[in-house]
């Protein structure tokens, strides 16, 4: 996996898989990006939680899994540390939130960040992350796409 996120762009989600933490949504749009020919991975870390068994499904029996897709449903503190080192991006699809701890965890490692456009994330990450309002697949995708070309043209800097 570090191998991997050390040659591509790599997006992290961390928290356990819940419907409102928005894995389907970033799936549905990586599935969207992987289709057309875009370098670039997603790496979930987190355990299975409720009300998933479809997204677990799908997770375990993807054509990408451990390619450019990455589920690691339990994993220690210190291998967790080295993904956030190096990881590209932090990505916070979440539907809501009460804080938005992986936003702090992301300042730590000086980790960019791609967030939904919710307040209790602008009040945690202010102007150090770039926000996303979509609730398609689509535009999902394309503010990864969007992030990225500005990642690549060094317009945005780190936490």
């Amino acid at each position: 996996v570090l191998k991997t996120l050390e040659r591509t762009t790599s997006f992290l989600m961390t928290g356990t898989l819940e419907p409102r933490k928005g894995q389907t949504h970033a799936l549905d749009a990586f599935d969207a990006l992987w289709a057309a020919d875009q370098d670039v991975t997603l790496v979930i870390v987190g355990k299975e939680g409720w009300h998933v068994e479809e997204l677990v499904e799908r997770l375990r029996n993807h054509p990408e899994r451990n390619k450019r897709l990455f589920w690691l449903e339990g994993v220690s503190d210190d291998y967790l540390e080295a993904i956030y080192g190096k990881a590209t991006c932090l990505l916070a699809a979440s539907w809501g939130e009460g804080f938005g701890l992986p936003l702090i965890e992301a300042a730590r490692y000086d980790l960019p960040i791609l967030a939904r456009d919710l307040l209790v994330f602008r009040e945690v990450a202010k102007d150090h992350a770039v926000y996303f309002n979509t609730t398609t697949a689509e535009g999902l995708a394309q503010a990864v796409i969007d992030w990225k070309i500005s990642f690549d043209g060094n317009q945005l800097r780190p936490v």
